[in-house]
């Protein structure tokens, strides 16, 4: 081996390596994206089985953002049915009741540099459970 041959080696591995990089950190980036995917799934249906046992609606709040693990916070709705059966009636056993919560990803990943791609990704999950009680008498779950 000459020692020019030395010397493409280390070009082709300068060339390579931030190609090789930017692919391990997008895999990396990706399984943050999932825990907080699955993360968020899990606050919701969290937040529901805490409105379900008559939780307040901020209560439900608290325990979504508690409960979720992931980057950030996620921002909880009170749909009109949640907010009518706890602002007001008492809400009916057997009735359900929904949360909702939104989350917006940012990525680590640099993939904004793209054309045509967004470095954030905005999702949204919701949990119905039916109620088993008919008064809101908690004020934590």
């Amino acid at each position: 081996m000459s020692h020019h041959d030395k010397g493409q080696a280390i070009l082709e591995f300068a060339l390579a390596m931030p190609f090789l990089l930017a692919f391990i950190f997008f895999i990396v980036d990706c399984g943050f994206f999932a825990f907080s995917y699955v993360s968020l799934t899990n606050a919701v249906r969290e937040g529901a089985r805490c409105a379900a046992v008559g939780g307040t609606p901020d209560a439900v709040e608290l325990r979504v953002t508690g409960t979720y693990g992931g980057p950030g916070e996620p921002t909880v709705d009170k749909p009109l049915d949640y907010v009518d059966e706890f602002g007001g009636t008492a809400p009916v056993i057997g009735g359900s009741v929904t949360v909702t919560a939104h989350h917006t990803y940012q990525w680590i990943t640099p993939i904004g540099l793209v054309p045509g791609i967004d470095s954030s990704t905005a999702y949204t999950k919701s949990a119905t459970m039916r109620m088993e009680t008919n008064t809101v008498a908690k004020a934590t779950c």
